[in-house]
Order: structure tokens, then C-alpha cells, then sequence
């Protein structure tokens, strides 16, 4: 029993192997074209398998879709009037705009923007960069700055910080403007106070010379009266004790007589009597 269920299985699996080596032998001329035909589906199988590697994934975050332009080629004549939002949005765009406002004059840059409109925030920014380029006035930079923050919620992520440098660059200029305009004014203040202290010093030092030129003067004359009366009186020495001989000696002269005289007339006066 055992012996004969053995064969039997040997001689089934016999059948099988040539069962499945006839089989073989039909189905090879189309096993090239099987696999043909399955090669697409294993690319798409692979390709499926590939988007869901989170390493692709991250390649794909580093590298950029859009390519980044570079305006620093851009012409000048035409960036004004470009107002493409991928333009306007790029920070590169008003780099470029800033160094073309640097190179044109005053009143070109002046022009320039009178020719722009202000309807929306990116003309109102080239005419605040070209204003700002032509050496404006505190009050205009004030002026400027005032309508660019009118538009203020309409900047864009990618250039507000680019705006706001830009803003705080005019608000540094306004605040220097303010400080020399403040010390012209004192310097004006200061040269007026020096010119009226020169000019009093000036009256002061004429009053001086015309005292010190009087009292040089009336020292002269005290000079020279002294002199003349220091000269009159030794002229007038000898003459004085002249005039006081002679009234001593006619003093003199007329006392003897007077001695002489009295004593002869009192006796007949006394004989009279």
C-alpha cells in the first residue's frame, strides 16, 4: 500500500515537470514580447514609487521651479515702464532702479518721474527713488515718504524689506538736513553777535584813541604853562628887588627930615601959649 502510493506520487510529479517543460517550450516565443509589454508598467511602477521618497521630495524643495532674472543688465530706458509683477517683486529690480536714478541729473530724474503716473504703490516707489536721487529738500523727502506709506499694506513680502531700508536711508537724510540747517542757522546767529561785538569793540577803541589823543593834549598845554610860568617868574626877580631898595631908601631919607623938624616948632608952640 505504502509502495504503491509512493510510485504514484514520483510518477505525478514526473507528469507535472514535463507537463510544465512542454509548456515552456510553447510559451518562449513569447516571452520577449511578455516583456516588452510589461516594461511600462514597471517604469510607472518605479516612477510611482519614486514620487513618494522623501528624499526626491527634498531635492525638489532646494531647487527652485522659476529662474531667478538679473536686472543688473536691464536698460535703463525701458525699466521705468516695466510693471510686471515678477519685476516689481523682485528685489534686484530696485536695485537696478536706484543705481539708474543715481546716474541721471537732478532735473532728468525730475522729468523722469513727472512722466510716471501714481496709481499704484511700484509708480509712486520710482517716483519716490528718482525724487530722492535728485538732492531733494527735507520737506519733499517728508513729502515722499508720506505717500509711500499710504500704500504701505500693498508692498509685497519679498521687497518690503528693501522699502523699509530705503525709508529709514531718507528719514537718516531728513534728519541730517535738519541738523545742518540748524547750525547754519546758529553760525548765521554767532557771525551776527561777533560782527555787532566787532563793530562795539570798533567804537570803544575809537573812544579810547580820541580820550588818550585829549589827555595827550591837555598834558601839553599843563606842559608848556608850566614852563612859560617858570620862565616869567625868573625874568621878574630882578626887578622887584629894585623897586624894594628904592622904597627903603626914600623910607629912609624921609625919617631924619621928620626928626629934624619937630623939635624947632614945638617951642614957639609953647610960647604961644
Amino acid at each position: 500500500m505504502n509502495k504503491w502510493s509512493v510510485r504514484a506520487l514520483f510518477n505525478e510529479h514526473l507528469i507535472d515537470a514535463d507537463g510544465l517543460r512542454r509548456m515552456a517550450s510553447v510559451l518562449r516565443p513569447f516571452s520577449a514580447l511578455g516583456a516588452m509589454l510589461l516594461v511600462p508598467f514597471l517604469l510607472t511602477g518605479c516612477a510611482k514609487t519614486g514620487t513618494g521618497n522623501p528624499v526626491s521630495h527634498a531635492v525638489q524643495a532646494i531647487i527652485p521651479d522659476s529662474k531667478v532674472v538679473d536686472y543688473q543688465t536691464a536698460s535703463c530706458e525701458t525699466l521705468w515702464f516695466n510693471d510686471d509683477k515678477e519685476a516689481v517683486e523682485n528685489g534686484l529690480y530696485w536695485l537696478r532702479a536706484m543705481d539708474c536714478a543715481d546716474r541721471l541729473s537732478g532735473q532728468e530724474a525730475r522729468l523722469q518721474a513727472r512722466s510716471l503716473g501714481s496709481e499704484n504703490w511700484q509708480r509712486v516707489f520710482k517716483q519716490s527713488v528718482l525724487v530722492g536721487s535728485a538732492e531733494p529738500t527735507a520737506a519733499e523727502r517728508r513729502q515722499i515718504i508720506d505717500r509711500l506709506n499710504g500704500y504701505r499694506s500693498e508692498f509685497p513680502a519679498s521687497v518690503r524689506p528693501l522699502i523699509q531700508l530705503w525709508r529709514e536711508k531718507q528719514m537718516l537724510m531728513i534728519n541730517l538736513l535738519d541738523e545742518k540747517a540748524r547750525y547754519q542757522k546758529l553760525q548765521a546767529s554767532t557771525d551776527s553777535q561777533l560782527d555787532a561785538l566787532r563793530e562795539t569793540q570798533g567804537r570803544l577803541q575809537y573812544q579810547l584813541d580820541d580820550t588818550t589823543r585829549k589827555l595827550e593834549n591837555l598834558t601839553d598845554i599843563e606842559r608848556q604853562l608850566s614852563s612859560r610860568k617858570q620862565m616869567s617868574g625868573e625874568m621878574s626877580d630882578p626887578s622887584v628887588k629894585e623897586d624894594s631898595s628904592d622904597d627903603t631908601g626914600k623910607s629912609e631919607s624921609k625919617a631924619p627930615a621928620e626928626a629934624s623938624g619937630k623939635p624947632a616948632s614945638e617951642p614957639a608952640n609953647t610960647d604961644a601959649h
